[in-house]
């Protein structure tokens, strides 16, 4: 495997097992997505150099480009305290080809450290997505 590909397949693995750690069914791991599915976030506001306090009402906007190569599946907006508790969530359904959707969520920043971010691609069908791209943002303590 060429070293380039090496930083996105860690990437990959660690949201997974991140995911995991959701309030989302509980899933096998053993299937990638179909080669060639991808999903990235193209924008996100606020910027994620914005530092969020406890209490701050925030309305999530999320830009994700994707690449299905199977029929049919859905890109997903997980959002997450640094406890893994959600905090909001999103989803649009996609067909196979290339296309762009915008995910939105809005939460109050509770007293945690971090913010994270996620929009999983799930193939219809399969039990678990290998595809994920993600964000943080700080959050201040009080």
């Amino acid at each position: 495997m060429p070293a380039k590909f090496l930083p996105s397949l860690v990437a990959c693995i660690a949201a997974s097992f991140l995911l995991s750690g959701c309030q989302l069914p509980t899933q096998q791991t053993d299937k990638l997505a179909p080669f060639g599915s991808v999903a990235q976030i193209t924008s996100i506001s606020p910027d994620t150099t914005q530092v969020l306090r406890a209490g701050q009402q925030v309305r999530l906007r999320v830009d994700v480009s994707h690449v299905l190569t199977t029929e049919s599946g859905t890109v997903t907006l997980v959002v997450l305290a640094a406890d893994n508790s959600g905090l909001g969530h999103d989803f649009k359904a996609i067909t196979k080809g290339s296309g762009k959707s915008t995910l939105e969520a809005q939460f109050t920043v509770p007293r945690t450290t971090v913010i994270r971010v996620f929009t999983p691609l799930v193939v219809q069908g399969e039990k678990s997505t290998s595809v994920v791209d993600g964000r943080e943002f700080e959050v201040a303590a009080n």
